[in-house]
């Protein structure tokens, strides 16, 4: 029940999350604003299934109240009190600022698998098929890959589900998209890295983005014309 409280939010609103519960208390003229906002987020939270999209409606409201928060702080900032609150305030935006930066990086990499498909148009046209049939399996299609990145003839798609990888050689596939490196009846051409983890160093940045390989791109080892491009592999 408390997940939207303790994680969704606080991810969502930064900085704006303390300063929303401040300007509750600042000012309560923003109670009839908040009040329902949070009894909506309540019932949400009833459900098993939670995800921030069913509550992202509700930031502008909290936004609402965290610049009031602001506003208050900032005009009252030559006092003693209100100075340490507005230390801490820009200390919270500078916050806020880096892991808005770390996360836009983060979600930049997270597209792998529409990096391997974009890179398979450039350089896997073949001249001897009619068509070229891209396997593309559950996990591609769910970081990076839509209908967006699909091109025109002689490229040809298929997300069937649930085929086991050794049945893939038995299809009419010439590429597979996947998250697998190894899949029998097919060599693996390239791979692209995607986002793992965050890791800490000393020195500048002191935090670094941390890859790994997540999606690869086989081609059909039966298809000669294939084979003797000059393939990066894995």
């Amino acid at each position: 029940m408390h997940w939207y409280f303790t994680s969704a939010l606080p991810r969502s609103l930064l900085a704006g999350y303390p300063l929303f519960l401040l300007g509750v208390f600042l000012d309560k003229r923003v109670l009839p604003f908040v009040l329902p906002v949070l009894c909506f987020i309540l019932l949400y939270s009833k459900l098993p299934h939670k995800e921030l999209r069913f509550i992202i409606s509700s930031v502008p409201m909290f936004n609402l109240s965290a610049a009031i928060a602001a506003n208050r702080i900032y005009n009252n900032r030559q006092k003693t009190f209100w100075k340490l609150l507005y230390l801490i305030m820009l200390g919270l935006l500078l916050i806020s600022l880096g892991c808005t930066v770390i996360t836009f990086l983060a979600s930049y990499k997270n597209y792998s698998s529409g990096y391997a498909l974009k890179e398979l148009h450039r350089t896997g046209c073949l001249s001897n098929s009619d068509e070229q049939w891209v396997h593309i399996d559950t996990f591609s299609a769910m970081n990076g890959i839509s209908r967006f990145c699909e091109n025109d003839f002689p490229w040809r798609y298929s997300k069937e589900e649930d085929i086991p990888l050794h049945q893939l050689q038995l299809k009419n596939f010439t590429y597979l998209v996947n998250e697998h490196p190894v899949i029998d009846g097919f060599n693996c051409l390239f791979s692209i890295s995607g986002f793992s983890r965050l890791r800490l160093q000393i020195g500048f940045p002191p935090i670094l983005l941390a890859t790994e390989p997540k999606v690869f791109v086989h081609g059909y080892s039966g298809n000669m014309d294939l084979l003797q491009k000059n393939w990066p592999g894995c």
